[in-house]
């Protein structure tokens, strides 16, 4: 009796205390976090602004990170405010390179909406922090990490945008969010050993790195890690799956909204070397030696190498095989390459998109008037010619076969002028190529290895105050599931409470259930719901749909499995031989094309016929 008294006394001195325990890092010294609060009752403990890596500044600067000797510093150090994003252009400002886009603008809106006051935005060359929630509880031991990896196109976005406390708070899990370096400050490559590239990708090898090292000391398992990634964080996720610098520093991966087998996520070696050379005469620098050429880049001002430098590229990832002759690269090839070759983490994955993930692309506001035929022919033929290489002029017929095995994919039947249907077909067409054969084409590799659980979104919210700005005939666009995972509808304003519908509250709480049961379990069905959610099987394609309805796996009614086979299988094939000759002289007389011609024919007409037969 005696015991349970002290013990409560005790409970109750821990939390009534003003600050979370202190935390000894190894090789850096002692932290101080701060209470996050909500109703006064409910809180979590935060560490943040924690630097993993030495401040990639002066020469530092297109340097991987420095992570074997971490910064240090005497007495306690205060980890109670976010550190400054990394490198970008304000998105509030006009990009012409990289515009914000509507679902990006609308999300941000409804994210600001739920602060008491906006977070000011301060970016910094020295960003190399991450921030850790953990639960408040008297004792913590051997709880799974989720390191989140934000996204923004590998040009912007930040690991303090996203409010974990939900997440932290009901199930248990510590959350980790970690900063990278972005645009040009982590991508640009001198294609050679003196700056190989993916700076921003090995920031967060070494985040990952000082996971492993230090989250048993807030009460984590460091052998139950699960990368979690959006966007261009979930390519990121996918690129950590084939790179032998990311191989054991986690157990299972999250990847929502972003697929690194989608067309052009990374970039390759011959496409960049203009932008080396517009890099250098940019700044004024020599362009060889490439010491010289970094050298001079270093020197350049922080912002003036920001607005002046991200401009230039595409920045993302690049092939980095054959730059250095002292390192192994990170990707050493393409990924469609690496994964079918299967070099990769066998991990268990969860993967999947929303159904509508590029629809406010379509929005044309207050004109609701759909497609025409003519704008439904120019956008999808305008999406397969960016799949095709034309290095001369005899490849036109070619290419006109290969637009007309997919238009006779996607036409509609019977045929209509309906500019509502041509929208919903060319949203269908854009959505199976870019996310839904991509996220199929994932599984059938990964699963012959370990689980993966796949998932589609059709779940739009019940609340009047989520949908604001988005029109009534889109579902879910792109970011917009992010509401459920991070239980967005518990975290609005007290005066806001009462705006989010009692539904979309509950959803939440089991869509979060079911990511952190993978994080826990590598199975998001495994505890606390009655749902069955399959893994992915070869001979039993499944997709688990999110909608109003139910929550169900898949069937032919509602995920088009012909339409994947059709971009993973069968259209490969149709542009490999559409663009042979692109790649190969043409007899003048013509023989070779018409021999050509025929075999495209032969191979578009056995395919009709195997899909009329089925």
């Amino acid at each position: 009796m005696i015991r349970a008294i002290v013990l409560s006394i005790l409970a109750a001195e821990v939390l009534s205390a003003r600050e979370p325990k202190q935390i000894i890092l190894a090789n850096q010294g002692t932290i101080a976090g701060i209470y996050i609060t909500r109703f006064r009752t409910k809180r979590i403990a935060a560490y943040l602004g924690i630097p993993y890596a030495q401040p990639p500044i002066d020469f530092r600067r297109f340097t991987p990170p420095e992570f074997t000797d971490l910064p240090k510093w005497e007495g306690v150090r205060n980890a109670t405010t976010y550190a400054p994003d990394c490198m970008q252009s304000d998105p509030k400002k006009e990009d012409i390179q990289n515009p914000l886009t509507k679902h990006d603008e609308l999300f941000t809106k409804l994210l600001e909406g739920q602060m008491e006051e906006p977070r000011k935005k301060d970016y910094s060359e020295d960003c190399l922090y991450l921030n850790v929630y953990v639960p408040d509880e008297l004792k913590l031991e051997g709880l799974p990490t989720m390191v989140w990896i934000h996204g923004g196109d590998f040009v912007r976005g930040s690991p303090n945008s996203l409010n974990p406390f939900q997440l932290v708070l009901k199930q248990r899990v510590i959350f980790v969010s970690i900063a990278y370096r972005l645009n040009i400050f982590g991508f640009f490559s001198t294609l050679d050993n003196e700056a190989s590239g993916n700076f921003g990708l090995l920031d967060q090898v070494a985040a990952l790195t000082w996971v492993k090292t230090n989250i048993e000391s807030f009460g984590g398992d460091p052998d139950n890690v699960c990368i979690f990634g959006h966007d261009a964080g979930a390519v990121s996720v996918g690129l950590h799956l084939i790179s032998s610098y990311s191989s054991g520093l986690f157990q299972k991966a999250i990847a929502m909204s972003g697929n690194v087998l989608s067309p052009d996520t990374v970039n390759i070696a011959r496409k960049e070397l203009i932008t080396v050379d517009k890099v250098a005469n940019a700044f004024s620098c020599f362009r060889k030696p490439t010491f010289q050429l970094l050298d001079c880049l270093r020197r350049v001002n922080y912002q003036a190498l920001l607005d002046i430098g991200e401009p230039l590229a595409e920045w993302k990832p690049i092939v980095d095989n054959g730059f250095s002759n002292v390192s192994i690269p990170f990707l050493p090839d393409v990924p469609s390459k690496m994964f079918k070759d299967e070099i990769f983490s066998p991990v268990p994955i969860l993967t999947g998109y929303t159904n509508m993930e590029d629809a406010l692309l379509l929005d044309k506001g207050s004109e609701d008037t759909g497609l025409s035929q003519r704008e439904f022919d120019v956008m999808r033929e305008e999406v397969i010619l960016s799949d095709i290489t034309v290095d001369n002029s005899s490849c036109f017929t070619n290419q006109h076969h290969i637009q007309e095995a997919v238009a006779f994919f996607y036409k509609p039947i019977p045929p209509t002028t309906n500019e509502t249907i041509l929208r919903k077909l060319f949203l269908d067409f854009y959505t199976d190529k870019v996310h839904g054969s991509t996220t199929y084409q994932l599984a059938k590799y990964i699963s012959k290895h370990a689980p993966i659980y796949l998932y589609r979104f059709d779940l739009k919210p019940f609340s009047d105050i989520a949908n604001e700005g988005i029109p009534d005939w889109i579902l879910v666009p792109h970011n917009f599931d992010l509401i459920f995972a991070f239980g967005m509808p518990h975290l609005a304003l007290p005066e806001d409470l009462s705006k989010w519908d009692y539904r979309d509250k509950s959803i939440s709480d089991i869509i979060m259930k079911m990511w952190t049961n993978f994080a826990w379990y590598s199975n998001p069905t495994n505890s606390g719901v009655i749902i069955q959610w399959d893994p992915f099987e070869i001979e039993k394609p499944g997709y688990f749909i999110i909608d109003r309805q139910n929550f169900t796996m898949s069937t032919p009614e509602n995920v088009n499995y012909k339409a994947f086979e059709f971009w993973t299988d069968f259209y490969p094939k149709v542009v490999e031989i559409g663009t042979k000759c692109c790649k190969e002289v043409v007899d003048d007389s013509g023989a070779d094309s018409i021999l050509l011609r025929k075999v495209i024919f032969n191979l578009i007409a056995i395919y009709l016929v195997t899909v009329i037969l089925s």
